[in-house]
């Protein structure tokens, strides 16, 4: 039995910017308006369809945004493949939540093993429903930045998605973008040449979800 890589992404922000509703599109195409507070971080197992028509595993984990849920949001990001920065295109208090986050990043890049490359980011705004960006989101988005740059140093140029899980806008985007530098940064770093899984045989399997915590997608 071989078993592949599951590259463990995980969502952060401040509370009800919509971490949940954008798992729950991309995953289920489903939507609701009522607002329920996420209290226990939890993950999803899937498999995602790069551009390459490469299929990456991938843990997708939902987490808290409350002050109260920091330290373990912090703990789950330590062993990340890549981390999400979500903030809400109509609030710009979710944008002082980021820096919280950051400020952890930060201690967690310095710890990385030489040589193995800046952890993935990809800034996620959203709630950003218009058809086109608003000024106040190309604002937003470039506040968010600025805030990346600052924390982060010379990290490199964070990528910056608009999305709305009311209308599906970039949804899928956003976790093909994360999957992508994940898969990228592993073959760069970790897997010699000619021992990855083929399309053709990830294609064969069916979406699923891990029915218990950490257990490992098997071929």
């Amino acid at each position: 039995m071989s078993i592949e890589k599951v590259f463990k992404a995980v969502m952060v922000g401040g509370t009800g910017v919509g971490k949940t509703s954008l798992r729950n599109c991309f995953l289920y195409n489903s939507y609701s308006w009522k607002h329920t507070p996420t209290t226990n971080p939890d993950f999803v197992s899937t498999y995602v369809t790069l551009d390459s028509d490469d299929m990456v595993a991938m843990q997708i984990w939902d987490t808290g945004g409350c002050a109260a849920d920091l330290p373990a949001t912090n703990s789950l990001c330590e062993d990340a493949d890549g981390i999400l920065l979500v903030f809400s295109a109509d609030s710009e208090a979710s944008l002082s939540a980021l820096e919280k986050h950051l400020g952890a990043i930060k201690t967690l890049s310095k710890g990385r093993p030489r040589g193995s490359g800046q952890l993935p980011l990809v800034l996620v705004q959203a709630k950003a429903d218009s058809p086109q960006p608003t000024d106040q989101e190309v604002s937003r988005c470039t506040q968010a930045r600025s805030m990346c740059r600052s924390a982060l140093g010379d990290q490199e140029e964070i990528v910056c998605v608009d999305t709305s899980a009311r209308t599906g806008k970039n949804v899928s985007l956003v976790f093909q973008t994360m999957a992508g530098l994940c898969h990228a940064q592993w073959l760069a770093h970790n897997a010699p040449l000619g021992e990855s899984i083929s399309p053709r045989t990830l294609a064969k399997r069916e979406k699923m979800r891990m029915s218990r915590h950490g257990d490992p997608i098997a071929a």
